[in-house]
């Protein structure tokens, strides 16, 4: 497309030449008509180019907000070549950097996911090392994206992929991730029959540039995820450890600012009971003596079934019992020294 533009101006800047030779030859009126169509005529072209490169960036910002929604970096490597595709290449293919070896990831040809299938197939396979011989490994180097306009005359070209794609002309952009370049996308005009220019070089680097950015995302992305699970299994094997204690009937340590639960004998009073326990934790009691389980609890006390089972736990502990029954038991036999709890409101 950039060629397009060029030849017009070239053709323009002739026309101009030519006006020029007209004027100097005694025909200034005529000569000036023609300029200044020519001038029109070149602000349109100017607009036209202008328009275009906005059009395309918005299209690059479009095609990397669709990427946002790939929630891992294998899906994401996987739907690269598709949003390249969407920028007016018709073949992309995006690879990975992997101790300076290039490993092809995904592919996609307009028209023909067989021959993507074989060009990933075959890159796979030779798996080559990047180095100086290799003109990909200048795009690495450099960190910018590169054009190379004859690739079956250009020695230093990936030849498994020069062969299996018979690519003519090519763009190939860095993906840069934290750590330093962790790939490649290559994207050509094939299928139209086109050859790539020094704008589809500026396209895909901005691209692969936002790239980099959606693949960090992404990777931190991971990385929350799988703490999250961590620390929900941490917490799981906690509250495991937890039932398995107080099932089998061991007694805490008392924390300090907790009441201190009276040694086994006497039955505790009804007072010791009532300071020991939160106003909630007492309306819970007196719900378990009648008998109720964790969910009639949470539904009796508008509270969700966690929030009593927590209660619960704490009743546990505070009175020294190894499980409901005796919580409940030592419950009753407080009422029997007097006056009950007052019912939950």
């Amino acid at each position: 497309m950039a060629d397009d533009f060029a030849a017009a101006h070239e053709f323009l800047a002739e026309v101009a030449k030519r006006v020029g030779d007209l004027a100097a030859s005694g025909h200034a009126g005529a000569a000036l008509d023609l300029f200044i169509e020519v001038s029109e005529v070149r602000e349109r072209v100017r607009q036209a180019q202008l328009d275009v490169r906005v059009s395309v960036h918005a299209q690059v910002q479009e095609a990397l907000t669709r990427l946002q929604d790939a929630r891992s970096v294998a899906r994401l490597a996987e739907r690269v070549p598709e949003a390249v595709c969407q920028l007016g290449f018709d073949r992309a293919l995006f690879s990975e950097i992997r101790e300076s070896v290039w490993v092809p990831q995904s592919c996609a040809v307009v028209g023909d996911p067989g021959w993507a299938a074989e060009i990933l197939r075959i890159g796979r396979a030779a798996s080559p090392v990047l180095d100086r011989t290799v003109v990909e490994t200048e795009a690495v180097r450099r960190r910018r994206a590169l054009l190379v306009t004859d690739a079956q005359r250009e020695t230093r070209g990936l030849a498994c992929l020069v062969e299996a794609a018979r690519l003519e002309s090519y763009v190939v952009a860095p993906v840069t991730g934290d750590d330093g370049v962790l790939g490649l996308v290559h994207a050509d005009r094939h299928v139209q029959g086109r050859q790539v220019d020094e704008f589809d070089r500026e396209v895909l680097g901005t691209f692969a540039q936002g790239l980099g950015i959606a693949f960090r995302r992404t990777v931190l992305v991971e990385r929350l995820q799988s703490l999250r699970t961590e620390v929900g299994q941490f917490t799981m094997n906690i509250a495991n450890a937890m039932d398995r204690i107080l099932s089998t009937g061991h007694r805490e340590a008392p924390i300090i600012g907790d009441p201190v639960v009276p040694p086994p004998g006497p039955v505790p009073t009804r007072s010791f009971v009532e300071s020991a326990l939160t106003p909630r934790q007492l309306e819970v009691l007196h719900l378990m003596g009648d008998g109720k389980t964790n969910a009639g609890i949470a539904t009796r006390l508008t509270i969700s079934e966690d929030t009593a089972k927590s209660h619960v736990k704490q009743i546990l502990r505070k009175l020294g019992a190894a499980n409901r029954a005796e919580a409940v038991s030592l419950f009753l036999r407080t009422q029997q020294q007097g006056r009950g709890t007052p019912e939950p409101a």
